[in-house]
């Protein structure tokens, strides 16, 4: 895989992870891309785990 597609991906990821902290829901999802969309909702979900550890 390609750096820059990487990266954005890691973005997609980071982002889904900072929207669900802020308190958005998963459905609210930015990206069109299924891909950008997986990982968007990947990080979203990390989150959620991370919340309920707390």
């Amino acid at each position: 895989m390609k750096r820059q597609k990487r990266d954005r991906l890691e973005r997609a990821h980071s982002r889904g992870y900072q929207a669900c902290l802020s308190g958005r829901t998963r459905e609210l999802f930015p990206y069109q891309s299924l891909d950008a969309r997986s990982h968007w909702l990947g990080g979203w979900r990390k989150a959620m785990e991370d919340r309920s550890v707390i």
